[in-house]
């Protein structure tokens, strides 16, 4: 079974996805170490293919999603930084294709 979100410390690996609800998109972390949303087609990027250093993608406690080295070294990130000691932080891939990231119900940041 597939899901849409990830909440505070979960992470994606290359190869694991997000799928939204209607199953018509679908964001994947890439082997080449780009993180992409499809519908038909590619409709947003990271635009950071080709990075073999790409290793996971955290949704962290300050609310920021941030793609990381092997070496643990940030390489892209959401820059949605804002900590709260007892917030729900969450990434989502809701049914229009758009990836969101929200502190408490909050938008933070969205991929258009």
């Amino acid at each position: 079974m597939s899901r849409n979100f990830l909440t505070t410390h979960d992470e994606l690996r290359k190869g694991d996805f997000l799928m939204s609800n209607n199953q018509q998109y679908k964001a994947i972390f890439q082997e080449d170490g780009n993180f992409v949303i499809y519908g038909w087609q590619p409709i947003w990027s990271s635009k950071t293919g080709g990075n073999q250093e790409a290793y996971r993608l955290v949704m962290q406690q300050d609310c920021n999603f941030v793609m990381y080295t092997t070496s643990d070294q940030p390489c892209w990130a959401t820059d949605s930084y804002d900590p709260c000691e007892h917030c729900r932080c969450r990434v989502f891939l809701r049914d229009d294709g758009v990836l969101e990231v929200s502190r408490n119900g909050e938008n933070k940041w969205t991929s258009h």
